[in-house]
C-alpha cells in the first residue's frame, strides 16, 4: 500500500509530497531535534490541553475523509479526483483534512513537550501551501472548471 502512494496517476495534482508524509517528516525532524537538544516548553500540566487538539484535529480529518469516501472520490493526492465534494466540513473550508492534520500536529507536539517539533510546523505548512494546496487548486480548476471556481468563491481556503 505504501508503494502505491509513490505511483502518480496521470490525472492527479502534481504535488511535491503527500500531506501525511510531509507532516510526518516535519514532526520526526522536530522531535529528534527536541530530544537531541533537550528542549522543553517548561509548562508542566498545561500541556494536557494538547489532547483536545490531537483528538479534535483527528476528528475533523476523519470526518473529511468520510465525506470524500461517501462522495465517491479518491483521497490520496496521487489519484484522480472523481467528484467535487462540498458537503460536511468542505462547506466551510476547502482543506479540512490539512487543517485537522495541523491541529493534531499541534496537539501531539504539546503532549510530547516538543517545542522544536512545534516550530517545524511552520515550514511544513509553507511547503503544504505552496507545494500541495496551490497545485491541487490548479488541478481542480482544470478538472472541474466553473463548478470549482464557484465553490472556491464561496468557501475559504483555510479559515
Amino acid at each position: 500500500m505504501f508503494f502505491d502512494l509513490m505511483k502518480k496517476h496521470a490525472d492527479s495534482p502534481d504535488v511535491v509530497a503527500h500531506p501525511p508524509i510531509l507532516f510526518g517528516v516535519g514532526f520526526l525532524i522536530g522531535i529528534l531535534a527536541d530530544h537531541w537538544l533537550g528542549a522543553s516548553f517548561a509548562l508542566g500540566d498545561a500541556l494536557q490541553i494538547g489532547y483536545l487538539f490531537l483528538f479534535g484535529g483527528f476528528a475533523l480529518a476523519a470526518w473529511s475523509v468520510w465525506e470524500l469516501r461517501a462522495g465517491g472520490t479518491n483521497i490520496p493526492t496521487n489519484m484522480p479526483a472523481n467528484n467535487l465534494i462540498t458537503t460536511g466540513p468542505f462547506r466551510n473550508t476547502r482543506n479540512p483534512i490539512y487543517i485537522g492534520l495541523a491541529i493534531s500536529y499541534l496537539g501531539l507536539a504539546s503532549i510530547l513537550d516538543a517545542p522544536i517539533a512545534l516550530l517545524m510546523l511552520v515550514p511544513v505548512l509553507l511547503v503544504l501551501h505552496a507545494g500541495v494546496v496551490l497545485r491541487e487548486e490548479a488541478y481542480l480548476i482544470e478538472k472541474f472548471g466553473d463548478a470549482y471556481l464557484q465553490y472556491a468563491a464561496r468557501t475559504k481556503r483555510y479559515f
